[in-house]
């Protein structure tokens, strides 16, 4: 399937909204998304990526809105901006600010021991037992490793039980030193913000993310999406295994960490709140200090820190956030440059992130070299 160039969308990004597009002129900001979205469809077919959704915003202008290929292999239906994904791990990033819009309204704060809320969280290690904290959850920094053993969902089930179990795991680095990349942390962590709230967790991001974004489309609910009439089938085995959404039932178990659905069309909100710093269309989601704060690097990794849900590293000699999100048979990525206001999505329906990479890499090429963006 050809791409079809919307440069319509590059142009009520720069009219209708009245947003600063920086000192690039509106017919070379159009030929620059013009490149980025022929090089985003050569690389799906490279990749041979069944289908992919691509969010792309620049100051508060959303610059491309668009799908690519097939939804679904057999009926031949095509990805749109509305086609809803599996995003996996970047529902982590929700968490984050879900728990930092609570801190802000007085429900919590970041250095509350898990049992201010789950009296049955306990980890193994004593001494680390006794100082942990909501910010080491969501920083992955509790040095307890992501090990249950395969048969989680149907031996535990339930996210409490699963809470106790995952927290006993033998510790494999220093407390708040080493780095183990942890869903069940930020499991306990979204728990625990459900408490605060006094409702579920699947409510309060509904409540405080979803609906003043007016992310209308997205849920965490596997069935909302199979049901809709614009979703994407994932894609195993080199496109040959088809897989329905319901199929990723045990994200449930651990929603905080990993069972969002979501299309092009609302994660473009998403990366609006992100590249303008906690602000969407002129009014403050999150206060500016939790926001800074929760983009504050705290610990260290192989290729640069995690902060608070989110990975951040030199990229180009640029700061960049990001987070990847991996289930059966869907692959996504969301990245923000905060510093240069730009910020983008992948969201594909195969589990592998080459596609976002070679996609991110040509935003650099093709956007960022030539703008004066890098002072602003």
């Amino acid at each position: 399937m050809k791409p079809t160039v919307l440069l319509s969308v590059v142009f009520l990004a720069c009219t209708a909204r009245g947003a600063d597009t920086g000192a690039i002129p509106p017919a070379d900001l159009a030929g620059q998304v013009a490149a980025i979205d022929s090089a985003i469809e050569h690389h799906r077919e490279r990749l041979r990526v069944p289908g992919a959704a691509v969010a792309l915003v620049r100051h508060d202008s959303l610059l491309l809105s668009k799908g690519y290929g097939l939804r679904d292999k057999a009926a031949g239906l095509p990805v749109t901006p509305r086609t809803l994904f599996a995003i996996g791990s970047c529902t982590k990033p929700f968490t984050a600010l879900a728990s930092m819009i609570s801190a802000d309204s007085g429900l919590l704060t970041l250095n509350d021991p898990p049992t201010r809320f789950l009296p049955y969280f306990q980890l193994r290690d004593a001494a680390a037992n006794q100082q942990v904290t909501l910010r080491d959850l969501l920083s992955n920094r509790t040095g307890v490793p992501d090990d249950l053993a395969a048969g989680w969902y149907e031996k535990y089930g339930t996210r409490e039980r699963l809470i106790r179990a995952a927290m006993q795991a033998k510790p494999k680095g220093k407390f708040r030193e080493a780095f183990n990349y942890n869903n069940y942390m930020f499991l306990a962590a979204g728990e625990a913000i459900a408490v605060a709230h006094g409702t579920s967790y699947e409510n309060v991001i509904a409540r405080t993310i979803f609906e003043p974004l007016g992310m209308r489309h997205s849920s965490l609910s596997l069935d909302s999406m199979e049901a809709s009439s614009d979703f994407a089938y994932g894609y195993e085995d080199e496109g040959r295994t088809r897989v329905a959404p319901k199929r990723l039932v045990y994200n449930t178990a651990m929603a905080p960490a990993a069972n969002i659905n979501s299309n092009a069309e609302d994660m473009a909100q998403w990366i609006r709140l992100l590249a303008n710093g906690g602000m969407f269309d002129g009014k403050r989601l999150v206060s500016d200090s939790a926001f800074k704060e929760m983009l504050t690097p705290a610990v260290r990794t192989g290729g640069g820190h995690y902060a608070l849900g989110w990975f951040v590293e030199d990229w180009h000699g640029l700061r960049l956030y990001s987070h990847p999100g991996g289930v059966a048979g869907y692959g996504t990525r969301c990245e923000f440059l905060p510093d240069q206001r730009l910020g983008w999505v992948v969201l594909t329906n195969v589990d592998d992130q080459q596609l976002p990479k070679a996609i991110r890499e040509a935003i650099y090429a093709n956007l960022l070299p030539n703008s004066d963006n890098r002072a602003r």
